[in-house]
């Protein structure tokens, strides 16, 4: 079962939400404690200031206070009834009794004659919250109190106030959240719109300007494998069109001998016309192992080859028995100056491209074919040349070009035209190099350069002459 792919958007709208919600909900509870606390410092504050305020008018009767031996003491008449039930007070003389009560005061004292400062209460059900202060000479002692139930009322009701304007913040945070959510993924979505409207023969990369800088890195790896999709395409779409176009005309000449032989009546006539059908069905088979060759390297790249330590000098000296029947067959002198050079690559897709340089220096060769394998400024180098006519500039310029013939010793042009094509693309999957560069004599050579193993060590270095002997190489 298939994992269902994660939204960046879902998952950064949860993050943000959970975290923009749990700060709220832990500064509305900070809040809150803090606003209570303050509440309750702001009341007693407040007890504090009604006592002081109540002892400074009472001393002007302290004549009356005397008179207050006990009893219900006397209750003041209302100014304000819209606070009876937020702070009241008792007046006691110095004999102890209630001289005055405040309107909604109980009868009954809010707390012991002797007790100073903050204290609680309890009468007729109710709980109070007392601030007890007393005249220096003791001629009078006040009792200011408030109910706790209107007191926690009051405190929970202005805590609650001031948490509002952070909901209605949370909810404008909400918006703020989603909003930047979707403003940030929509350069993505419109980017990921584009990449699927593309053709895939598009060459211009895509704009990536909007991305943010976090996705650059994956877009310019986009805009790298779009590259090498588009290479892909051309160089897939340029060699069938020209394998085409080659295949054309060794397929007419084959359908042409078949004819000759099928309407001639001589033995000597059709035995000539059977040898060239023959010879053309071998360069077609030549064509097209080639283009199949160079087609199976298209598709790969540098990672997809084997990779392991290739000996340059023991590939050559295989290479060289492969030509030497070739080479003594044409009079042609095959040496080799070889040391112990190491790099690191596919043995097989080196050896053909090995064999495609000897074979290509076979056609324009005179007397003398050379293969070099030596290690210089760092680099591995595998060089064949030939004492031949050499590359005239028009054809240098052409030579690794698919499917380009230029004129051998003869001066007929023959080959597939993809040796050298071939060569070069498999130097570019070791991440090498190829050149044309001077051969024996005047003649040719092409070289071609491959990253160099750090350790590969001095395996020795020779000069072998394969036409000389045999035995220099058994």
């Amino acid at each position: 079962m298939n994992a269902r792919p994660w939204s960046l958007s879902r998952r950064l709208l949860v993050a943000l939400g959970a975290a923009t919600l749990l700060t709220w909900c832990v500064s509305s509870i900070w809040l809150y404690r803090t606003a209570l606390d303050q509440s309750d410092l702001l009341f007693d504050a407040a007890l504090d200031q009604t006592a002081h305020a109540v002892l400074a008018v009472v001393r002007n009767e302290a004549s009356e206070l005397t008179d207050s031996n006990g009893g219900v003491g006397f209750e003041l008449a209302p100014i304000d009834r819209a606070h009876l039930d937020e702070i009241v007070y008792q007046v006691r003389g110095p004999n102890g009794g209630v001289a005055y009560r405040s309107p909604g005061a109980p009868i009954l004292p809010l707390a012991v004659a002797v007790t100073r400062g903050f204290s609680s209460a309890h009468i007729n059900g109710q709980d109070f919250r007392v601030f007890t202060l007393a005249a220096d000479d003791g001629t009078a002692t006040i009792h200011v109190a408030q109910p706790l139930a209107r007191r926690n009322a009051l405190a929970h009701s202005g805590a609650v106030r001031l948490l509002a304007p952070g909901a209605v913040l949370m909810v404008m945070l909400g918006f703020a959240v989603v909003w930047s959510v979707r403003s940030t993924i929509r350069p993505v979505v419109r980017y990921a719109n584009v990449l699927d409207e593309r053709a895939a023969d598009a060459e211009l990369p895509v704009s990536a300007i909007e991305l943010p800088a976090e996705l650059q890195p994956v877009a310019r790896a986009i805009d790298g494998l779009l590259a090498r999709v588009h290479e892909a395409l051309i160089r897939e779409r340029t060699l069938t069109a020209d394998a085409a176009h080659e295949l054309r005309t060794p397929l007419a000449a084959l359908r042409l001998q078949a004819q000759v032989a099928r309407r001639s009546t001589r033995y000597a006539e059709r035995a000539a016309a059977l040898d060239e059908l023959l010879d053309g069905t071998d360069r077609a088979a030549r064509m097209v192992d080639s283009v199949l060759t160079l087609a199976r390297y298209d598709a790969c790249r540098s990672g997809d080859l084997e990779q392991a330590r290739v000996d340059l000098s023991m590939l050559a000296n295989l290479v060289a028995r492969e030509f030497q029947p070739l080479t003594s067959q044409q009079g042609t002198d095959l040496a080799l100056a070889v040391d112990g050079t190491v790099v690191i690559g596919d043995e097989d897709a080196l050896a053909i491209a090995l064999r495609n340089l000897v074979s290509n220096a076979l056609r324009y060769a005179r007397k003398e074919i050379r293969i070099e394998v030596e290690a210089s400024s760092g680099c591995a180098l595998l060089a064949v040349r030939d004492d031949g006519t050499g590359f005239a500039p028009e054809v240098a310029e052409r030579a690794f070009d698919r499917f380009f013939r230029g004129p051998d010793k003869s001066g007929v042009s023959s080959g597939t035209g993809l040796g050298l094509a071939l060569v070069r693309r498999i130097a570019d999957l070791h991440r090498g190099s190829v050149r044309i560069v001077p051969g024996i004599h005047g003649g040719a050579g092409v070289e071609m350069r491959f990253p160099l193993v750090p350790d590969h060590g001095a395996l020795g270095s020779a000069v072998l002459r394969l036409g000389e002997t045999s035995s220099a190489i058994s």
